[in-house]
């Protein structure tokens, strides 16, 4: 396998007159444009409620910075009570001797209130904001516990929030789903395939070739899609599912590639496969419905855990076994892929000395 050729096809493959590459890279914007203009649901700064007795050195520090709106509470009951009224997304309680201690290098604690019904993305702004707060009062690293306490029931879903589950799904399969299977047939429309096969070029490299280009493009794609609308927190574990979720759908691209003889005949089967892939996007934002229909599709372990990320804030280990079952789908579904691509290359293999004969 040459990784030279490999590269090369990749390139040649990014022809900028297929209209899927252009859909494609477009995507993103035209989502968040949409969430922008048509829902007006950008979001704003998130609100943070402090309360703090003496000289208040740690409010003035988070009033300089430009990322929260700060809201200044005169007790610590009246701080809760803006929380459990969802006026403000956190409310940080400082002891009465928080900046002595800071100061001195010495371990503190801060009682950090958290309306329920806030973003993960404005949670973890106004952590970062009080952190670093935190961090000028204090001479070196700064010693603090950080006692959370949510306020309120999970949070209701804006339609923002209510959609993110379809588009995220949208988004890697046009670019691992569609990207390849497109290159696929547009070689074998050409029937360019098989000239391929007769250089030092292998049909395995063909494939990979085509799979990486869709692969990078959904992952990237993906990536800029959360960070244009709800924010990018756990980044990590994010690419981690993102990348998953591509290589699925990657393997879906080039089976319905080597499956379909023409461009009409792919737009048969993506038509027939649409329930498939986007139905578990209904359970993910409708979890009164009976999950365990959800769980038996592939895609919800693509939606589902992006969604808990980006809304709820969740991690691994409420997610590490939906990951998990991510991984397994990828292994499973490159078995059926590995026999068609077997089986074309001993049918073009077959055409070929056909034709010299």
């Amino acid at each position: 396998m040459s990784l030279r050729r490999i590269l090369s096809i990749m390139r040649k493959s990014l022809n900028p007159k297929n209209p899927y590459i252009i859909f494609v890279l477009l995507g993103p914007f035209i989502y968040a444009a949409l969430f922008q203009f048509v829902f007006g649901l950008w979001q704003a700064k998130p609100k943070v409620a402090v309360y703090e007795r003496g000289n208040q050195a740690i409010v003035l520090e988070i009033r300089e910075k430009e990322a929260v709106g700060l809201v200044e509470a005169d007790s610590a009951d009246d701080l809760i009570k803006m929380v459990e009224d969802k006026e403000v997304d956190i409310g940080a309680v400082f002891a009465e001797d928080a900046e002595e201690r800071l100061t001195a290098g010495e371990r503190t604690s801060v009682d950090i209130y958290v309306n329920g019904e806030s973003l993960a993305k404005s949670r973890a702004i106004a952590l970062a904001t009080i952190t670093s707060a935190v961090r000028e009062i204090s001479p070196g690293t700064p010693q603090v516990d950080f006692e959370q306490v949510k306020l309120g029931k999970e949070k209701a879903l804006s339609l923002m929030e209510m959609f993110m589950p379809f588009f995220i799904i949208i988004i890697i399969l046009l670019g691992a789903f569609l990207l390849p299977a497109s290159f696929i047939v547009a070689e074998k429309e050409k029937r360019t395939l098989a000239a391929l096969l007769v250089t030092p070029t292998t049909f395995s490299e063909i494939l990979l070739a085509f799979g990486t280009v869709g692969i990078i493009i959904s992952l990237a794609m993906g990536m800029i899609l959360l960070l244009l609308t709800v924010g990018i927190t756990q980044p990590l574990l994010l690419l981690i599912i993102f990348a998953f979720g591509s290589i699925l759908g990657a393997e879906w691209g080039l089976v319905f590639g080597l499956l379909s003889k023409d461009q009409a005949s792919l737009i048969a089967y993506i038509k027939v496969i649409n329930i498939f892939i986007i139905a578990p996007a209904l359970f993910v934002i409708f979890p009164s419905w009976p999950q365990w229909i959800a769980k038996i599709f592939p895609t919800y372990y693509i939606a589902n855990p992006i969604f808990r990320i980006s809304i709820y804030g969740e991690g691994w280990s409420e997610l590490g076994w939906q990951v998990l079952a991510l991984a397994g789908f990828v292994a499973v579904f490159f078995i059926p892929l590995l026999v068609l691509a077997i089986r074309s290359v001993k049918s073009t293999k077959a055409r070929l000395l056909t034709v010299s004969s």
